[in-house]
């Protein structure tokens, strides 16, 4: 290779790597700088050095026909390629990217994904690793722990870390790096050869050929290349121009759109999966603070220092006493592990030890509290506003900024009040998301608000959301817009009517009138030609509940009440039949949606659907047809309401426990009856002792078969019904003497039947 081409080979995201670049580039003065990236960024390099980039941060590049197919190319402060474009970019350098095309990446990934179904995980279209780690694929272990193995290092991030990052600006190491991989690719290029992956490597480097003799032709003076130092060697080697042509010869492409998104420290961890992760990105931004600019000369004291102030307020945080002296003997011994284990400056290693003597105690408990946020980071990447973003994800920005609704990484809960505009307006935003599939917040214990006019959504962001916004963009080009047409297609798409229900809640949850009108509409059309009562039953409860307890914002009131009197109106005709020799699994649907659609029915509040409603479930009681798990549900319905008497529950319980009736039948009837409450047997003695009565009289192959029937019956009962319902029995019995055993020849048992009637609350005489 010409001599004027200069390979600085790093880590993507390593502070030693970064300050090295920095060094080297200082002191060769390139006419032009290379960098391992995607060609179709290169008009977004010139916004690195903008006011509010605040990395980490990450070019997105997806297929504009198929924006799920994509891939990222993340970017920390500490990265090498960030610190190469800042530095370009300050001396008015010309910078471009030389990787490989996104538009040729993401289109191999699309065939690949096509030929092979069950692809290995890390091929998944939106995995990272391809495009940023100098890991070579076909490997299933990181290469540099051969080298590690035979250095005397745990691993070979450990390392890496000893010969690169922990030695802060030394341009003479690339030189050793090159060494090392150019040993590394002679060792395991043969492995991985015919692969797909060593297939993608080779085009990958053909295509950085390929550029960098384009920038030789260019430019006059020396070229500086800054990629993953896997790969150095390849490009180091001597190849034709018609050669590396021919490796990218009728390579496929794709149309691809690309853009600046945050990112977030979590998902540079490689805890994350993600494929060129470090482990540590948190001490990583703290680490480059050591080498960046006027900071390169901090002492090592002052370094350990503000390490360990961070841990002592994380510590503070979650209700430890971290002192401030003890904060400066961890320094102190962090300063000491350092120099008696030869280094210049302390280590994760070293801080982590000394923290655990002197602030923890050594109690590792409170500094794992801590650790993910301090040793991986909970930052989130911003984006200057000058950017140019997708429509959505602008609009997104806009409404962020507007409501103060600041992207984290880390999950956090916020209570809204919709009784204010600002609590009104960050629902809505929170629930078109939601339709939009980008799921920011999650909605926490949805059911304790009502009637309060509050939420508490449980928010977490993460940079994938980027690719579903991209997904959206074919609904619309704001927020509103997108969710109102994603509602749409929606119930375009669908036909069940309990999900066209749950749509027009969102919709008016979402502040979408139209769009709710739409799926009302949407949900008439499917009610008439609906034959399955168990749906109409689900379909209801939505609708009532939206008008029994209202939102904060405009719905069609009288729309959605003809609607839901409507679909109420169907279950009362079609119930009786619907319940009629059904299985098991289709009983159990029926039982809950029943369920539903009774305590929905009270909220109506419409007299002579509930009056139809329960001259229905009278004929389900005695219907000798209707399975007897419904059976069992109509009867309870009916006794909770008061509308039977006792004597007529009685009867009907008596006659539905009779020994003609089969087993399985009588669990059924049984288990439907109690339901999910012993309250019904705890209040009732007559009821209770019935159930006594008829668990005593089965001989015991009859009660064998009743017993899982039984036993999934008081399944659902809670620990303290439980207690209750075992304490009432204890009574019962107790009321009633018992002679002791008879027969018993055993002496020792003899003795303890005693202390066995006093357990069991059983009196017993002579």
């Amino acid at each position: 290779m010409d001599e004027r081409v200069h390979l600085f080979g790093i880590r993507h995201h390593g502070p030693g790597s970064a300050a090295s670049v920095v060094a080297a580039l200082e002191a060769l003065q390139p006419a032009a700088v290379l960098i391992e990236g995607p060609p179709e960024g290169d008009a977004l390099i010139l916004y690195a050095p903008a006011p509010g980039m605040r990395p980490p941060v990450a070019l997105l590049a997806y297929a504009k026909d198929e924006p799920a197919l994509a891939v990222f190319y993340p970017f920390a402060v500490f990265s090498p390629e960030w610190q190469a474009m800042r530095w370009s970019l300050a001396r008015q350098r010309p910078v471009r990217f030389i990787d490989w095309p996104a538009a040729m990446s993401l289109a191999c990934r699309a065939e690949e994904k096509n030929a092979k179904p069950e692809q290995d995980p890390e091929a998944q279209e939106d995995e990272p690793s391809e495009v940023t780690s100098e890991k070579p694929e076909p490997l299933d272990s990181d290469p540099l722990d051969r080298l590690a193995e035979i250095s005397g290092h745990a691993d070979g991030e450990a390392f890496w870390n000893a010969l690169v990052e922990s030695r802060g600006a030394a341009r003479e190491v690339f030189a050793s790096i090159e060494e090392a991989m150019t040993a590394l690719r002679a060792a395991t290029d043969e492995l991985s050869r015919g692969s797909a992956a060593a297939l993608r490597e080779a085009r990958r480097e053909a295509h950085m050929r390929q550029e960098i003799r384009k920038a030789l032709k260019e430019h006059e003076g020396p070229i500086a290349v800054v990629v993953g130092a896997w790969h150095v060697p390849a490009l180091r080697r001597k190849m034709s121009a018609s050669d590396d042509r021919a490796t990218l010869k009728d390579v496929p492409k794709t149309k691809t759109e690309i853009t600046w998104v945050p990112w977030t420290e979590t998902r540079l961890a490689a805890a994350s999966g993600y494929g060129a992760g470090v482990r540590s990105p948190g001490w990583y931004a703290h680490l480059w603070g050591l080498y960046e600019g006027d900071r390169a000369h901090v002492a090592p004291d002052v370094f350990a220092a503000t390490w360990q102030s961070k841990v002592a307020t994380l510590l503070r945080a979650e209700g430890h006493t971290a002192a401030t002296a003890s904060a400066i003997e961890a320094a102190r011994l962090a300063v000491a592990l350092a120099a008696l284990r030869g280094h210049a400056t302390p280590g994760l290693e070293e801080m982590r030890d000394a923290t655990l003597g002197a602030l923890c105690h050594g109690d590792a408990t409170p500094f794992r509290l801590i650790e993910a946020r301090l040793v991986v980071g909970e930052a989130i990447g911003n984006l200057d506003d000058s950017v140019p973003q997708m429509p959505l994800a602008a609009d997104l920005a806009a409404w962020q900024r507007r409501l103060r609704l600041k992207p984290e990484a880390l999950e956090q809960d916020i209570a809204l009040d919709l009784r204010t505009e600002t609590g009104l307006a960050k629902s809505v935003l929170l629930h078109r998301l939601d339709l939009l599939g980008v799921t920011w917040g999650r909605l926490v214990e949805a059911e304790a608000g009502r009637g309060t006019f509050r939420e508490i959504w449980r928010l977490a962001w993460a940079p994938e959301l980027s690719v579903k916004l991209a997904e959206a963009l074919i609904y619309g080009v704001t927020i509103e817009q997108a969710a109102a047409g994603a509602a749409k297609a929606r119930a375009a798409e669908g036909s069940q009517i309990s999900n066209l229900a749950a749509l027009v809640r969102r919709c008016l949850l979402s502040d979408l009138p139209e769009a709710a009108e739409h799926c009302i509409a949407q949900l008439q059309a499917a009610a008439v030609a609906a034959v399955d009562v168990t749906t109409l039953m689900l379909a209801v409860p939505p609708l009532v509940s939206i008008l029994r307890y209202g939102t904060a914002r405009k719905m069609p009131v009288e729309a959605l009440s003809a609607l839901a009197r409507a679909l109420a109106v169907e279950v009362n005709a079609g119930i009786a039949l619907a319940c009629r020799n059904l299985d098991d699994a289709a009983a159990e649907a029926t039982r809950r949606a029943m369920t539903g659609f009774d305590a929905t029915m009270t909220l109506l509040d419409d007299a002579h659907l509930s009056a139809e409603w329960n001259t229905r479930l009278a004929t389900l009681i005695d219907d000798p047809a209707v399975v007897p798990l419904i059976a069992g549900l109509a009867l309870r319905l009916m006794y909770d309401r008061g509308t039977l008497s006792q004597e007529a529950v009685a009867t009907a319980f008596a006659r539905s426990l009779s020994p003609t009736v089969p087993p399985k039948a009588v669990g059924q009837w049984l288990e439907g009856f109690l339901g999910s409450s012993a309250e019904v047997i705890l209040q009732d003695h007559t009821l209770r002792d019935m159930v006594d009565v008829w668990l005593s009289e089965p001989k015991e192959e009859d009660f064998v078969e009743l017993l899982p029937m039984l036993r999934r019956a008081f399944s659902s009962f809670g620990m303290m019904e439980r207690r209750r319902l075992l304490a009432e029995v204890g009574k019962g019995a107790a009321a009633t003497p018992v002679a002791s055993a008879v027969g018993v020849v055993s002496p020792g048992f003899e003795k303890a039947l005693p202390l066995l009637f006093q357990i069991l609350g059983i009196k017993s005489h002579a």
